[in-house]
């Protein structure tokens, strides 16, 4: 037999042998990360790469939401665990990547580590979720940018225990700012019929006073329309109980006055 023909059946048993592992990848379940554990987010940070579908996600809060003089806002991120099940906790880390991030490093703290917490799964799982927290932090300059506000993007740090799962998911972006933009539900049919004109003032107030859990939006006004009324008059009467407020009466009275219900 020729070396030429060798070198034939060689390369065909390879090409064979390659064919039969990838047949059997894709027919069976197998554990992609069996024996190492990989951690990445649950969001996308950037679009998931060809033929992934998946969008870039940003996680966005404002200190708009949250009562005056809030100095400090914890942001959730959901981590995802892939591999074998802990065996005790698991700890790894979080890095500013300077790319793309426009905070200041008295603005947001970062901790030493965190951790993902051992817990007891069903054998069949193959990806488990924890949630951690990155501390963004008040500073005046919020006041000046507006709705954009200032970006964090942070970046897993993997160790001897854990490594990097999904590219695409390595990194998180955050968000942050002082005040919110006019929602969308707040269109001309509301300011007639509800809560009058717009303002930065008025809304923070109805959300601390009434609509503390967020549900007055597109989808209330339109199919429970009884219930956004409801809310609009227990707004009313809360400004109304508290004219005499020496130091934002004047304010009551006017969000009080253009006021619809």
């Amino acid at each position: 037999m020729s070396k030429i023909n060798t070198m034939k059946i060689r390369l065909l048993f390879i090409v064979t042998l390659l064919a039969g592992i990838v047949s059997a990848c894709g027919e069976k379940d197998i554990a992609v990360f069996e024996g190492r554990n990989q951690i990445y987010f649950e969001k996308f940070y950037m679009n998931a790469l060809y033929p992934g579908t998946k969008e870039a996600d940003t996680t966005r809060t404002s200190f708009f939401f949250f009562p005056e003089n809030t100095k400090e806002i914890k942001v959730k991120l959901v981590v995802n665990l892939s591999g074998l099940e802990l065996e005790k906790d698991l700890h790894f880390g979080l890095k500013t990547v300077e790319e793309g991030t426009t905070a200041k490093p008295e603005e947001y703290r970062l901790e030493k580590e965190y951790t993902f917490r051992k817990r007891a799964l069903p054998t069949d799982m193959k990806e488990v979720k924890d949630t951690i927290e990155v501390s963004v932090l008040h500073s005046d300059r919020l006041a000046e940018l507006g709705t954009d506000g200032v970006r964090l993007v942070v970046e897993l740090v993997p160790n001897a225990d854990v490594d990097l799962g999904q590219y695409e998911r390595r990194r998180a972006v955050i968000v942050w700012s002082e005040v919110e933009a006019k929602p969308d539900w707040w269109t001309h049919e509301v300011e007639w019929t509800l809560l009058g004109a717009y303002s930065y003032e008025k809304y923070k107030l109805f959300l601390q006073v009434v609509d503390t859990e967020g549900e007055f939006n597109e989808n209330l006004i339109k199919n429970y329309p009884a219930r956004a009324i409801a809310m609009v008059t227990e707004f009313k009467q809360w400004l109304l109980d508290h004219l005499n407020d020496p130091e934002h009466g004047a304010e009551y009275n006017k969000i009080l006055d253009s006021l619809k219900v």
